[in-house]
């Protein structure tokens, strides 16, 4: 189930059913950044630190990271010919984000214990931390509510209605904007939940903005 429930925002309902196009991995952690440098020989991060996500990142770059690191990847025969990384639709990136919950969030609904599994307002004074410093989703992801803004493949739309059932991405050519999911160190709690969704310019580039990959066959998307 994609989508809040009714005491929700507009822009999170309706919940509906989505079945994902194709199998695929996603990575434990956000980009870190030696991964980063890595692949693209820079760092644009304002909070250095090797095992820092990477941040200050437009999604256009995000994409040029996940092209880069394909090819790198086929030609080291780490990957199949037919293997992409790329970023998640908004879809995989809510099926990952609730890993089977139907809860406001993967670990349930107490507010309270969001400090245990994400970095948010109340307890972090930047993007200092290293990935995976807190606790993981109940399918090992790390940093899912909070640290950092995950770019998504889809264009900004005003309500779930448009989002595809069959887990693709939502994509309009003429619409310059991306989708954000998971919140960040700089937003209080009801913006880390797994449905909220946060539409901005592709062009953004901000310290609370990155990205986590996912490892899926060519035609998925």
């Amino acid at each position: 189930q994609m989508g809040g429930d009714k005491t929700s925002l507009p822009a999170e309902q309706p919940a509906h059913a989505v079945t994902m196009p194709a199998a695929f991995s996603v990575a434990r952690y956000e980009v870190p950044q030696n991964l980063w440098e890595a692949v693209m020989g820079d760092n644009p991060s304002k909070w250095k630190g090797p095992r820092n996500s990477v941040e200050m990142l437009s999604f256009d770059a995000a994409q040029k990271f996940c092209k880069k690191i394909t090819l790198l990847m086929r030609d080291a025969e780490l990957i199949e010919a037919n293997e992409v990384v790329r970023l998640p639709s908004e879809a995989e990136w809510e099926y990952f984000a609730r890993a089977g919950t139907t809860t406001k969030y993967s670990f349930g609904n107490r507010e309270e214990s969001l400090d245990d599994f994400g970095w948010h307002t109340g307890n972090a004074a930047g993007n200092d931390p290293p990935v995976g410093a807190k606790k993981p989703n109940p399918w090992g992801l790390y940093d899912i509510h909070g640290y950092l803004w995950e770019w998504c493949l889809d264009t900004g739309h005003p309500n779930y209605n448009a989002a595809p059932r069959d887990g693709s991405a939502w994509i309009d050519a003429t619409n310059s904007t991306r989708v954000l999911r998971g919140g960040s160190w700089k937003d209080k709690a009801a913006k880390l939940t797994s449905s909220f969704r946060y539409v901005a310019p592709a062009t953004l580039e901000d310290d609370a903005v990155g990205l986590r990959c996912v490892l899926a066959p060519r035609s998925s998307q």
